[in-house]
């Protein structure tokens, strides 16, 4: 591919996934690695990814469970081609296909009907709070730029099957207004998986799970903590990540969720 000095090749010993990402401005971040170890998917599901980035989340869930199928969608075409590499070099190209387009464009015919499960790490930054990030991709991935929360919860309903899932990635600082609009739209909060670096720090993110028509009623399982309070991996985070426990942030963006400072 043209361009591979713009490019890093980060393997991730894990899954043993190689993962090609831009080397600098977008790099995916531990919160798509915590959704994809943390998202629960059944057997034979077809899977859609929004916002695929360079398709990590759907390369380690393609890992996990090996019966499913996933579309990654990603409206930035250069990302899009790097998602398509990934898949291609990591043999999972039958498995994973690349849709280069607009979430709000996004019909079922792209994905040849209805999917199973939605899983997505949006962008979560409204567009007027914060420091946009001068790199166009890292900003659009960070920053409600080209895409809204609303956006997303509507491409979901509309991709969704009756009882399909939508396992999405948050943080609690916006939990409130997330659980509020998947109601509107039809798809039923079921599950809210608290996330925290440290036992003494508050939450960093929340993973919620919701079901399109599904009865109210709310499961709050443990929370997942990634370290104890002396730094060390939980007992937790070792079994969730396994092997791959010392390499789990190979290639990530650096993040707060995973910062032991708290």
């Amino acid at each position: 591919m043209a361009g591979d000095e713009k490019l890093t090749w980060d393997r991730r010993s894990g899954e043993g996934l190689t993962i090609h990402q831009p080397r600098s401005g977008y790099r995916f971040s531990m919160d798509a690695v915590a959704l994809a170890k943390l998202a629960d998917l059944n057997p034979a599901d077809r899977v859609l990814d929004m916002g695929t980035g360079c398709g990590v989340v759907a390369l380690i869930l393609a890992c996990r469970f090996p019966g499913t199928s996933f579309y990654g969608v990603e409206i930035q075409k250069s990302l899009a081609d790097i998602a398509a590499r990934n898949a291609r070099e990591n043999n999972l190209s039958h498995r994973i296909t690349i849709l280069h387009q607009n979430i709000t464009a996004l019909t079922p015919a792209a994905t040849s009907g209805l999917v199973d499960a939605v899983v997505c790490n949006p962008p979560h930054i409204e567009k007027s709070r914060g420091r946009i990030n001068p790199d166009p991709t890292a900003a659009i991935a960070r920053h409600e730029i080209d895409i809204t929360l609303s956006d997303i919860i509507t491409a979901s309903f509309t991709m969704l099957k009756p009882k399909g899932q939508l396992q999405i990635i948050y943080p609690p600082v916006r939990l409130v207004e997330l659980m509020a609009r998947m109601r509107d739209a039809g798809i039923e909060p079921k599950t809210m998986h608290l996330i925290y670096s440290r036992p003494d720090t508050p939450a960093r993110r929340v993973l919620v799970k919701g079901i399109k028509g599904g009865q109210p009623g709310l499961d709050i399982p443990p929370p997942f903590i990634i370290y104890n309070t002396d730094g060390t991996y939980t007992e937790a985070a070792r079994h969730m990540f396994g092997e791959g426990i010392n390499s789990a942030a190979a290639g990530c963006e650096t993040d707060f969720l995973f910062d032991t400072s708290g």
